[in-house]
């Protein structure tokens, strides 16, 4: 994925009308948003001056909001990027399928992750995001993302900033397919959650996950049978406590020199 740069006339572009599949009929109106308040926002600089229906910036953060229900689609592939998300709270899957019907799950946002990146190159959604849970995403108008940038050096810095990350992210990604075992892959990701739980101010070591175990399989490269072994395996070593989708890290640090190959 390139790192945006904003030429002239790029903030032509606009949603026609709504939605041809309405994700939630009767969304709640704007509240102020708590990550800006709290100074968490990743985003902040690229809402705060997108202007709603040619009146003044959004006062005091308030922007749209949107609440995705579990199991539904924010936006599907092939659909027209006119939005960004940022994801306020819940956590989503990001799903591609090639030609022949092969399907690989890229990643696992959470609280705070910045969505639809993806469709930037072409206009159109590479892969289909699905909440994992009840989720709320801030709807970010890719034309007002545009047209603020022009005017605002950090706005444009956040989202080639954001851009960076997902880029950073699927090479990381491609490093645990090439080079580790079941094991390591496992680690890895679960080493990787907990990290992002630390720093949404959650418990590190005991968390749920929101993806199955299919889920995981299709995001790793591996059968599912195989991701329920490697899960047993370091059950039995005492290294993770694992009741359906509650997990515990019982040892960390034996967790970390497993998924240390990355």
């Amino acid at each position: 994925m390139n790192t945006v740069h904003m030429p002239a006339g790029s903030g032509s572009l606009r949603d026609p009308g709504p939605h041809p599949r309405p994700l939630v009929p009767h969304a709640p109106p704007p509240a102020p948003c708590r990550l800006a308040a709290a100074g968490t926002c990743p985003v902040a600089d690229l809402c705060r001056n997108i202007k709603n229906g040619g009146r003044q910036p959004f006062p005091g953060g308030v922007i749209d909001r949107r609440p995705i229900h579990r199991g539904q689609s924010l936006y599907r592939a092939g659909d027209a990027c006119f939005n960004l998300y940022q994801l306020y709270a819940g956590s989503m899957k990001l799903r591609i399928t090639n030609c022949t019907g092969m399907e690989q799950i890229v990643s696992f946002p959470m609280a705070g992750a910045l969505l639809g990146l993806d469709g930037i190159e072409t206009g159109k959604y590479v892969c289909t995001a699905v909440a994992l849970e009840d989720s709320l995403v801030c709807v970010l108008p890719f034309s007002d993302l545009v047209a603020c940038s022009r005017a605002d050096v950090m706005a444009i810095l956040q989202l080639n900033r954001a851009i960076a990350q997902e880029t950073n992210h699927c090479r990381r990604l491609l490093i645990v397919l090439a080079s580790m075992n079941s094991e390591e892959r496992i680690a890895s990701f679960l080493l990787d959650i907990s990290e992002r739980m630390a720093a949404s101010g959650y418990s590190a070591r005991e968390f749920v996950l929101k993806m199955t175990r299919e889920d995981i399989a299709l995001h790793l490269g591996m059968k599912l049978e195989t991701v329920s072994r490697v899960l047993t395996r370091l059950q039995l070593a005492h290294i993770l406590d694992v009741r359906r989708r509650h997990l515990s890290i019982r040892n960390p640090e034996a967790l970390s020199r497993l998924g240390a190959s990355q």
